[in-house]
């Protein structure tokens, strides 16, 4: 890339390693590649410049050359990304990974991307693969979809690629995306084209991504739709989340936008729950929210809790709060489950801290927690701890 187009790549690239590195990207963390996927055929796009999609057979790695990259600077070895990724300074990493990526010649994407699947896992592993993918896409759209359809593992291709396909022509990549036959394949296309729709018309992709079929050990397209428009604007995504039946309990698209809210601002997203009608929904939200803030601000927490009037409310969040600080502050999290009000409560808070720090330490967790005050019934109802665990 040259000029203006190349800087806008590279703040990008720049942009996202900020916003990847220390994260974990679980849905790059899958096994070693297995069988070759089903062939996937793509209805035309309503531009008419891809007729179709096909899995077209991918040159042997052994035949892919290393050439000029914008007449300068010759493609790294796809091999360079391990050397790269056991630099020690942060900064260094993510200037070399970028440059890597921005430098990587088009017929030499596939053999980096397997290259790098190879590596330990890791966010750092992870930021590479998901840059070389948001390139590939860029550079070679249908060339990184064969590559997708070919081999197991790299699923998310295909999302990158539908990603940039939708801000040229939206119709069109979602057009594309409903002939795809492959379910994982599916599944990410369409999760590409409606990240791009929801930018402006959130509803909207929700309506279409209530149609998508869930795939195994992955969350649904509105499950991610709404994380996304609680980004931008919890308190609408709330309001159309409250009247979303689709899902229950901490599934529910309500907790899922409140709890992206929580780490946002939760006094706000506290605010929502309060006026809720429904009390039991309230309680529950109350106690997400509790327990995404305590994680990040305990003693703020815990001052809204004790702003707000005994009861059902009041009590939900102190089991939040408890069950959250168990395993820094025993002491602390025995104090608020012993201020609940209701009885039953107090004791299934009681007996969820006295879980928690026997798991995290079963040598020392009794005593611990007898002396912050937990009953000895309660203690001798629990299984016992596991040594040496």
């Amino acid at each position: 890339m040259k000029g203006k187009n190349r800087d806008a790549w590279v703040k990008a690239a720049i942009a996202l390693g900020a916003l990847l590195v220390g994260l974990a990207f679980g849905h790059w963390s899958a096994g070693p590649d297995q069988e070759a996927a089903k062939p996937i055929v793509a209805a035309s796009s309503a531009s008419g410049d891809e007729s179709s999609l096909t899995t077209k057979a991918l040159p042997p790695l052994s035949e892919r050359a290393t050439t000029e990259n914008s007449g300068k600077q010759k493609s790294p070895r796809p091999d360079a990304l391990a050397r790269i990724l056991r630099e020690r300074n942060s900064i260094d990493r993510l200037r070399d990974i970028t440059s890597f990526v921005d430098r990587l010649s088009q017929q030499d994407f596939a053999a980096a991307m397997l290259a790098a699947k190879q590596l330990p896992s890791g966010a750092d592993r992870d930021l590479a693969m998901r840059l070389l993918a948001v390139r590939w896409a860029e550079v070679d759209p249908d060339d990184a979809l064969a590559f997708a359809a070919e081999h197991r593992g790299f699923d998310q291709v295909t999302g990158e690629v539908f990603q940039q396909l939708a801000t040229r022509d939206l119709q069109g990549a979602l057009a594309r995306a409903e002939g795809i036959t492959d379910p994982a394949l599916h599944y990410q296309a369409m999760r590409g084209a409606l990240s791009v729709m929801a930018l402006d018309d959130p509803a909207g992709a929700l309506k279409v991504a209530s149609s998508v079929p869930k795939i195994a050990h992955t969350e649904s397209l509105t499950q991610t739709l709404y994380r996304q428009w609680s980004e931008t604007d919890p308190a609408a995504a709330a309001a159309t989340a409250a009247q979303d039946t689709s899902d229950d309990g901490w599934r529910s698209p309500l907790s899922q936008v409140l709890r992206t809210w929580a780490s946002q601002d939760p006094e706000a997203a506290l605010g929502f729950a309060m006026a809720m009608s429904d009390s039991q929904s309230q309680t529950r939200s109350v106690s997400d929210i509790v327990r995404r803030w305590s994680g990040q601000d305990a003693s703020a927490a815990a001052a809204w809790i004790n702003s707000i009037p005994p009861g059902g409310v009041r009590d939900a969040a102190a089991s939040a709060l408890a069950s959250t600080v168990a395993s820094s502050d025993v002491a602390t999290a025995v104090g608020w489950a012993q201020s609940i009000g209701d009885a039953n409560a107090r004791t299934t808070a009681l007996e969820r801290v006295s879980r928690r720090v026997l798991w995290q330490n079963p040598k020392e967790g009794v005593a611990s927690l007898q002396r912050a005050g937990v009953p000895r019934s309660i203690l001798q109802s629990l299984p016992p701890p596991q040594p040496g665990r």
